[in-house]
């Protein structure tokens, strides 16, 4: 038992120090692909793969390997907020109810235009008459 777990630790200060040494490129590498806000998550989530599923020793060349595992993490994560997107817009338009009003065509498409942000943003004050700061602290946004 004592080899084995000696083995293991061996292998978890490899893994330790390659993440080290390559975690700054990692990162930059994540952030082309997913974005700065989930760069880190990707990268972290890449290297725990790597831990849980290789052993230094069995990898031939351990800095190309991380470059996938954070390439295939990043992918997953685009797939899945792709999906979680699409179920949201399902969800959002089962939701939706007629409007009272009818909108003029041009206002319509010039809303339609909008990032789902700034669409909020526009509901919570033209609809929801909320103040600026208000809509800011209920979307999590500057109140600039």
């Amino acid at each position: 038992m004592g080899v084995q777990a000696d083995r293991e630790t061996h292998e978890a200060t490899e893994l330790a120090e390659l993440y080290r040494a390559n975690a700054t490129e990692l990162t930059r590498f994540a952030t082309m692909l997913v974005g700065p806000g989930r760069a880190e998550d990707v990268v972290a989530e890449a290297v725990a793969r790597v831990v849980a599923t290789a052993s230094p020793a069995s990898l031939v060349n351990a800095r190309a390997y991380l470059y996938r595992a954070v390439l295939n993490q990043s992918r997953r994560t685009l797939h899945s907020d792709a999906a979680r997107r699409r179920r949201e817009r399902r969800f959002v338009a089962s939701q939706t109810v007629a409007p009272v009003v009818e909108l003029d065509d041009e206002i319509a498409g010039a809303v339609a235009a909008l990032s789902d942000r700034q669409r909020a943003v526009v509901f919570f004050a033209y609809w929801q008459d909320l103040e600026p700061g208000a809509i800011a602290a209920l979307i999590g946004i500057s109140d600039g």
